[in-house]
């Protein structure tokens, strides 16, 4: 018995069927009580590697979390760890630093550990393309998109990443700031710095006002730390800026701890926003305004995703799943973290 000899009796197309195996919650009552029905009937082993896997491969879904202090990332991985428990798989996790090569990581697992699927948590794999083409074995990124398409196996799902960070600088924008510094990342090593920083650049120039990045940009790591010392960084530069657009959360709160240790309070003389509405920024005072992105849905998402993908190619139909590349909708937090300026 095979999943396409389920698929077959109880009137379901494979995939329909691997996502029921696999505890997708994107089926329907009917069609699960079908499927298992046959399952039951025929005494179906969910967890026999033989049926479900490639005999030359693990049980294993590797996980390259990119970001060593990013709580983001870190909920996303707590999350699909929670869903796994009851799947017939192994989750091993790979953590490295934010400036490290996820590609060359994920190579790595796959000579070692021959993985069914690898989970990028963070990153920008088409960034090596070369390297992605020796991976295969289905992936999935989460929190970045895939911006080439020729990429078969690696599907994305994301947050619209410009169109967040221009939501955040144009609130700051209508409560009157126009002097406002970015701490933000690397533009060289990241696709979501990239596009973060062009969502600020599309409202000030919406705006008409003007910005000197060599002045007004401070590079970065995601982190309290780097926050905090970038926001000293840019008041020493700009003593008259009134704002700070930041790319985290944890940039943003390590800025205000900052700012309150050189005796300025937020907002009331600076303002500040963040990026990524982790639970933290909840209970921080002020509250941070923010971008707040659905850690559970872009965790499950993704997720089925993969485990559709990892389903299909154990079975090995005749045509495979194409990758998808989804963008999951941000929520705007407004918080109390900035001031709106009398003009």
């Amino acid at each position: 018995m095979t999943i396409k000899d389920i698929a077959k009796e109880c009137g379901y197309a494979v995939g329909t069927v691997s996502r029921v195996l696999n505890g997708n919650p994107n089926v329907s009552p009917e069609a699960r009580e079908k499927v298992m029905s046959v399952v039951n009937k025929y005494d179906f082993v969910l967890n026999n590697s033989a049926r479900l896997l490639k005999s030359q491969r693990s049980h294993t879904i590797a996980v390259i979390l990119k970001g060593t202090s990013t709580i983001l990332l870190n909920n996303l991985y707590g999350i699909i760890q929670g869903r796994m428990e009851n799947l017939p798989y192994l989750l091993r996790a790979v953590v490295i630093d934010e400036y490290d090569d996820e590609v060359a990581a994920a190579n790595r697992v796959m000579f070692e550990q021959r993985p069914v699927g690898i989970i990028f948590l963070g990153g920008n794999p088409g960034d090596h393309p070369e390297e992605l083409r020796k991976i295969t074995v289905p992936s999935v990124l989460i929190t970045n998109s895939m911006d080439k398409d020729d990429f078969p196996l690696v599907s994305s799902v994301t947050t619209d990443d410009v169109a967040g960070a221009e939501c955040c600088a144009r609130y700051l924008i209508e409560n009157g700031h126009k002097k406002i510094c970015v701490i933000g990342g690397d533009l060289e090593s990241s696709s979501i710095n990239v596009k973060r920083y062009r969502g600020f650049r599309n409202a000030m120039e919406a705006a008409g006002l003007p910005f000197d990045y060599e002045k007004s940009y401070h590079i970065s790591k995601y982190d309290y730390g780097d926050g905090a010392k970038a926001a000293k960084a840019l008041l020493q530069k700009n003593p008259d800026l009134t704002a700070l657009f930041t790319m985290s959360d944890l940039m943003a709160i390590g800025a205000c701890r900052q700012l309150a240790d050189m005796g300025l309070r937020v907002p009331d003389q600076v303002s500040v926003t963040g990026y990524d509405g982790n639970i933290v920024t909840e209970y921080y005072t002020p509250r941070l305004t923010t971008i707040r992105q659905d850690e559970t849905a872009l965790a499950n998402r993704g997720l089925d995703i993969l485990l559709e993908r990892i389903g299909q190619d154990a079975e090995a139909t005749q045509e495979p799943l194409p990758p998808v590349q989804e963008k999951l909708p941000f929520s705007f937090v407004k918080g109390e973290s900035v001031a709106r300026l009398l003009s």
